[in-house]
């Protein structure tokens, strides 16, 4: 666990996002919970004595931010997007999963289910606890539900996937030109700390670096569309794997995050 600021705790090094909390003079807001069952129990432990945990703000759903809701109490609060996307949930498929990622884990998921986001917000939410403010901010880009939240005290801004510092971005489901003005949003954004969804803890400074990546991507799948490949040629010629590495736990993924983006991209590309 790493203290960013005075009140801002994050844990860069579990498989899959990069959760965190912050402490105020009335209780804990957590930002997204950890994925694996076994973190989520050590997140729990670091935590103690530090407070009673208030609120969880997930900032997308997938299943790395939101499988470990479970194992927490307090509000769960995300954007109504985001709700709606957990709708299809798949509980099997979690159950099955963490049999490979996270066997120990397994016992902890006695009764589990999914605890969905009770409060629930479009573009913009403030929370306010103790003498904190907690702004939420609708944030399209890696997913249409993105959410980044603002501590302002802290000079501190949780991103969630709209940055991937020095890993892998997934552009899956992404919107890249929502995704490049929702970036500029950020850096407008008076705050010292980025704690991105993935990779290590940075600063505004990446955030360039993270725009670049996109628009290159963007830019050699439309080149193979301009080209007359088929997505599956186009899958077969792109890969930016030699530029980073795979995020915490997820090296095996690789080529499929390569091809996922690919055919992401080229959907978006020839529908226009």
């Amino acid at each position: 666990m790493q203290q960013v600021s005075a009140n801002v705790y994050v844990e860069t090094g579990f498989r899959g996002c990069n959760p965190g909390f912050v402490t105020t003079n009335e209780g804990i807001v957590m930002i997204d919970s950890p994925q694996n069952p076994s973190d989520a129990m050590k997140w729990r432990e670091q935590m103690k004595g530090k407070g009673e945990l208030k609120y969880l703000i997930n900032t997308e759903p997938h299943g790395d931010h939101v499988t470990g809701n479970f194992f927490f109490p307090g509000t769960v609060i995300a954007h109504q997007g985001t709700r709606e996307a957990l709708s299809s949930f798949d509980l099997n498929m979690v159950m099955e999963r963490m049999k490979v990622i996270d066997p120990e884990g397994l016992p902890f998921m006695e009764g589990y289910s999914l605890k969905k986001p009770s409060v629930t917000f479009t573009e913009r939410l403030f929370l306010y606890l103790g003498e904190h403010t907690f702004e939420a901010i609708h944030l399209p880009g890696h997913t249409a539900s993105e959410v980044a939240v603002h501590i302002p005290e802290e000079r501190v801004v949780f991103t969630g996937d709209n940055v991937f510092y020095k890993v892998q971005t997934f552009l899956h489901q992404g919107y890249p030109e929502e995704w490049l003005q929702s970036l500029k949003r950020i850096e407008e954004l008076d705050v010292d700390v980025i704690v991105p969804g993935h990779g290590e803890v940075c600063d505004k400074s990446y955030l360039s670096e993270q725009a670049s990546f996109i628009e290159e991507w963007v830019e050699a799948v439309r080149q193979a569309v301009k080209q007359g490949l088929t997505k599956e040629e186009a899958q077969a010629k792109i890969s930016f794997l030699d530029r980073y590495p795979m995020g915490m736990g997820l090296e095996a993924m690789g080529l499929e995050v390569q091809k996922m983006n690919v055919e992401r991209l080229y959907a978006l590309l020839t529908a226009k």
